[in-house]
């Protein structure tokens, strides 16, 4: 926490600074003024957390410092320092927003609880900022919103760590060493990036990978960088800490964006260029750049990294036919792969064993370990109707969800956790059992309510439609609806009603 003092007397800021330093609290000394002009320029630089002022001052009394300063530093706190306790300030002080009002000469215990109950506020705000922050941005990445809705947030920068599982361990045990991972993440943002100016996120995508987003003002573009550096690196370490033969992951580092918009399209283009793991080291965290240089450089790689996905996926959603379709093309790919690049065969193996439960010998040749994942397939065939009718039920299940919740903002991340499963399995069995995927099998059941609440209540207007139907926006809700239907809600009644 940021913190300047403001008295006119030398050894009174001396006073309260040493007091300050010898708290066990986190907080940096950023400046002192003298006056009150001096104040009102030191809160305008450096937007401080806390200020204390001396009611008394040269050339701008504390009240109405105070009331200057507030205009150009608004999220200040600020302590009053007085040498009687005058009622007509400490009125005038309340008006103000004033957190205290500490009689001179400062103690050190009425300092420290003063600090204290200040900084137990501001980290109360900064997490309702947090919480409000992941709300919005989880909103409008799931469609809910748009960004005219978001225009309440200020003008951040964005940057986004897109997070890959490969597991073959039970979905409970990964959804539980995910979460765990996870919220270390969390906890470890939540202490290092403690202030206003900046913002983060835990959500999940559309596909239901897991993602983190950091957002900043340009003005914090600096301590960002630093900021950022230090959380990849703690990432790293906390990947490798959690890697072991049947567990790992990825993470993949947007570039920086000047708007959320941007920054969910690096998130696509990301997803797109995942795969590329299966050819890569895990446990390690990977730049887009990086990614975007091996999809240029060798599109055999990527096609192949793509193959090995999608077999991975098959293979853990039981689905035999797409399974050895995908077997026959990774063969043909492997053996038209050059003697120079032995080395992706073996990753691909790592790969596939951290996937399937370590079913193939690393000293395999690639003949050999196609013929392996050929045996492993054809035992998918007797435990596949009993998992059919098991994953089907839990569609059921979802689907009855949505039906009853369709106006929430449904999180796959929240249905996922009640069934324990990770958000990514549920959102592969939902897209292979449906067809669509989670996100615009909601946007179907979305618009046909909205086609029964257009032609049963013709009076009702669309703004309270959109929001009867979970859309924050009326503009929003037509554009959804005329891509959906061709028309907007309006000419669809109109066309509707005239018949």
């Amino acid at each position: 926490m940021r913190v300047i003092i403001a008295d006119d007397e030398t050894w009174v800021r001396s006073a309260i600074k040493n007091m300050l330093l010898t708290l066990d609290i986190p907080l940096e000394i950023a400046g002192e003024a003298s006056n009150g002009e001096e104040l009102i320029a030191m809160a305008e630089n450096l937007q401080p957390q806390l200020a204390f002022i001396d009611i008394h001052m040269p050339k701008v009394d504390g009240i109405a410092a105070i009331r200057a300063a507030k205009t150009v530093s608004p999220r200040t706190r600020w302590v009053i320092l007085s040498g009687s306790a005058d009622f007509q300030y400490a009125q005038e002080a309340i008006r103000l927003g004033v957190k205290n009002y500490l009689l001179k000469p400062v103690d050190s215990s009425s300092l420290s609880a003063c600090v204290e109950d200040i900084l137990a506020d501001y980290n109360q705000d900064l997490v309702k900022g947090n919480e409000q922050f992941e709300f919005l941005t989880s909103s409008y990445v799931w469609g809910n919103r748009n960004l005219q809705d978001l225009a309440e947030l200020p003008s951040y920068r964005y940057a986004g760590t897109l997070i890959c599982m490969d597991s073959s361990l039970s979905e409970s045990l990964k959804l539980q060493l995910i979460q765990t991972w996870l919220k270390e993440l969390y906890d470890y943002m939540r202490k290092v990036m403690n202030h206003k100016e900046i913002r983060y996120a835990r959500i999940t995508l559309r596909n239901g990978e897991d993602a983190i987003i950091t957002a900043w003002s340009p003005s914090h573009h600096d301590a960002m960088a630093s900021l950022r550096s230090e959380l990849n690196l703690f990432i790293e370490s906390k990947m490798m800490e959690y890697g072991t033969e049947y567990f790992a992951l990825t993470a993949l580092q947007s570039d920086i964006c000047d708007n959320l918009e941007s920054l969910v399209e690096q998130f696509n283009a990301m997803l797109a260029v995942a795969p590329l793991r299966a050819v890569m080291p895990e446990n390690r965290l990977w730049f887009k750049k990086e990614l975007d240089y091996y999809q240029a450089k060798d599109q055999a790689l990527t096609e192949l990294g793509k193959a090995a996905d999608r077999i991975v996926r098959a293979y853990q959603s039981n689905d035999y036919l797409v399974y050895k379709k995908e077997i026959d093309g990774l063969e043909r790919q492997l053996l038209a792969l050059p003697p120079h690049q032995l080395k992706t065969g073996q990753a691909l193996i790592t790969f596939f064993n951290l996937n399937m439960k370590k079913v193939l010998d690393a000293d395999l040749p690639a003949k050999s370990w196609i013929g392996k994942l050929r045996e492993l397939g054809e035992k998918l065939l007797p435990a596949s109707a009993n998992k059919d009718q098991a994953h089907q039920d839990l569609i059921n299940q979802v689907i009855r969800h949505i039906e009853q919740h369709y106006m929430d903002d449904i999180s796959i991340h929240q249905l996922a956790t009640q069934f324990h499963i990770t958000p990514n399995y549920l959102s592969t069995l939902f897209s292979k059992r449906c067809g669509v995927t989670f996100s615009k099998y909601i946007t179907q059941i979305r618009m046909h309510k909205a086609n029964e609440l257009l032609i049963e209540h013709p009076a009702m207007r669309v703004q309270d439609i959109a929001k009867q139907l979970g859309y924050y926006s009326s503009s929003h809700f037509i554009k959804i609806f005329s891509e959906f239907h061709g028309a907007s809600p309006s000419q669809f009644r109109e066309q509707l009603l005239g018949k």
